[in-house]
């Protein structure tokens, strides 16, 4: 009799050992599972901010560019009837047109880092 409770402890023991194994092991699974997931955030975090970096220096110089644009539009004004009015003329339009593929890109660009730093934000942590 005495064995037979013996071997029923020792039953019981195991199966508990082998439930909390399975469970540590499951743990650590899913925290290791978490830790990758915040690496990739982090590191998209990164490469988003080097983009917006990039993209925000580009925009303060077509910003300069337009600046200067403008001026000596201004100055123009003046004399529209040259030739040399337009042969600038021409640069102008074509500084504009580049100008604004630049816009329509950065633009894009924009839509997409806001709807990824939507789901930044809402991630589950």
């Amino acid at each position: 009799m005495g064995k037979k409770i013996f071997d029923r402890i020792k039953k019981t023991v195991c199966i508990l050992m082998l439930a909390f194994f399975v469970s540590s092991v499951t743990v650590a699974s899913v925290s290791a599972a978490s830790q990758k997931t915040e690496n990739k955030w982090g590191n998209e975090k990164k490469q988003w901010e080097n983009e917006q970096n990039n993209w925000e220096k580009e925009k303060r110089n077509w910003e300069s560019d337009k600046k200067n644009w403008d001026n000596e539009k201004q100055k123009w004004n003046n004399k529209k009837h040259d030739d040399d009015y337009k042969k600038w003329q021409t640069k102008y339009k074509k500084w504009q047109d580049n100008y604004n593929k630049w816009q329509t890109k950065y633009n894009k660009w924009q839509t997409n880092h806001k709807k990824w730093l939507n789901e930044y934000n809402h991630r589950s942590h």
